[in-house]
């Protein structure tokens, strides 16, 4: 009996630690970076594997499922200093967190600014940067640490 149930509880521990969002720590959480889209297009390279706060207006339209667990988007911001009005940065969203990365408005006329919290990494393929979108909400303990969930 013990055989069957322990491995239960522990499958049942690792769902639920998938679910309950990413954990910052107070050190990095108070170091957090806010940028928009231009700016975060340009510095990517120089904040891989750091996590940021990104301002953006609108996502695209589509998703690409481009990897088994993964879907492809981009986050789009009006910027006048752009050839076509908009800059864009590319972002990875967990399959589970679908759902609510399409909660976020793809109207391309939207002028509200929207926050995003996610992880700038680097594609070993293609050796370019994209964010790993983390969530939109984020909630503190006591002792200043911070979990960022959807």
């Amino acid at each position: 009996m013990v055989r069957t149930i322990l491995p239960l509880i522990a499958s049942v521990v690792c769902l639920s630690s998938g679910f309950a969002g990413e954990r910052i720590d107070a050190a990095a959480w108070r170091n957090l970076q806010t940028c928009d889209v231009p700016t975060l297009r340009d510095q990517a390279p120089s904040l891989i594997d750091r996590i940021v706060k990104v301002r953006f207006h609108c996502r695209s339209p589509k998703l690409r499922h481009r990897f088994p667990s993964w879907y492809d988007a981009a986050l789009w911001q009006h910027d006048p200093k752009a050839n076509n009005g908009f800059s864009a940065v590319r972002v990875l969203v967990q399959k589970q967190d679908v759902p609510a990365f399409e909660t976020i408005t793809s109207d391309f006329n939207s002028r509200s600014e929207l926050t995003i919290y996610g992880r700038v990494e680097k594609d070993p393929d293609s050796y370019t940067t994209y964010l790993h979108v983390l969530g939109r909400k984020v909630t503190l303990d006591r002792a200043g640490n911070a979990t960022v969930a959807w």
